[in-house]
């Protein structure tokens, strides 16, 4: 992803603007709204040439990589960016069995599963 399209992200998003040199800002979540710092480097030219957020990640809404426009961008952290991909693989599931989430048992006290207690044979 271009570096000068995160840029405009997080500008339009915190609504500041980025000077020549190094900044630092601070940035949250879009989901969870957990706070995160980052890093960013312009040039004398004005283009963006590092933008570093630790723990964060940019997610594109459509699914498309190669499709970068900022109404297009996200920034998750990791655990809602994994959650988000969970999510989009469960609707597909639900969708190819033509269920719905109503469909659903309600599993919030359901403990995580562990692989290693299940043997498999083959």
């Amino acid at each position: 992803m271009d570096n000068d399209v995160k840029r405009a992200y997080l500008e339009k998003s915190m609504l500041v603007s980025f000077g020549t040199g190094k900044s630092g800002f601070v940035v949250f979540c879009d989901f969870c709204k957990k706070k995160f710092n980052g890093t960013l480097k312009i040039s004398k030219n004005n283009r963006t040439y590092s933008i570093s957020v630790e723990g964060a990640n940019f997610h594109h809404l459509d699914g498309n990589p190669e499709n970068d426009i900022v109404e297009n961008l996200r920034l998750y952290c990791r655990k809602c960016h994994k959650n988000v991909h969970y999510w989009g693989i469960i609707q597909r599931w639900l969708e190819k069995t033509g269920k719905s989430v109503e469909d659903l048992p309600d599993s919030r006290n359901l403990k995580p599963m562990t692989y290693r207690n299940y043997k498999t044979e083959f």
